[in-house]
């Protein structure tokens, strides 16, 4: 298994951190941090076969965080998983967990204390979460084939569950206002 740690310190708002786990052959990421005028970047590819580990071939992830004290903890282990992720404002936190075939999750995280665990597993999976304000929550779970949760929450201290485990499941949810909680539970 391969660590790829990122921390960019700006002083004096302290430090934004990008953890990433690839395990495999054909990875790569690409990661920006920026605050104001000072950018950081780092685009490493690694090649490696490691038949100790399940093998992971062409993941991708594509990383922008913009602010302070932003976290992504990721992990890929499959072929062909794609994240891509857009962290700007302050403390938002994700972490993202992909295992199997060509998952995908697009993420937007604006403004500040946000935070969403994702998970998926299976084949074709998708996952599109918007988060836009203050204090969002989002906890999704798929698991099966061609699975979507497509999530919109605008405003302040919103909350959604979504758990699916099948084929072909599908949910959307838009939350605009305060303090809105959705639970999704789903199987086939």
């Amino acid at each position: 298994m391969k660590f790829f740690s990122l921390r960019v310190n700006r002083r004096p708002a302290g430090p934004r951190v990008l953890s990433f786990v690839l395990t495999g052959l054909l990875f790569a990421s690409a990661a920006i941090q920026a605050q104001d005028l000072q950018v950081a970047a780092e685009l490493p590819t690694q090649s490696e076969l490691d038949t100790a580990t399940a093998v992971s071939i062409a993941n991708l992830a594509v990383i922008v965080q913009d602010g302070s004290l932003n976290t992504l903890d990721g992990r890929q282990v499959g072929v062909l998983n794609f994240l891509s992720a857009l962290q700007q404002g302050n403390q938002n936190f994700l972490s993202v967990t992909q295992s199997g075939i060509d998952n995908a999750a697009i993420i937007r995280q604006i403004g500040d204390l946000n935070l969403a665990y994702l998970l998926q597993a299976g084949y074709e999976n998708l996952i599109q979460l918007d988060q836009l304000g203050f204090g969002h929550q989002a906890d999704v779970s798929q698991f099966g084939i061609q699975n979507s949760a497509n999530i919109e929450q605008l405003g302040a201290a919103h909350k959604v569950d979504i758990y699916q485990s099948g084929n072909g499941l599908s949910t959307s949810v838009s939350q605009q206002g305060t303090s809105i909680t959705t639970v999704v539970n789903q199987y086939n």
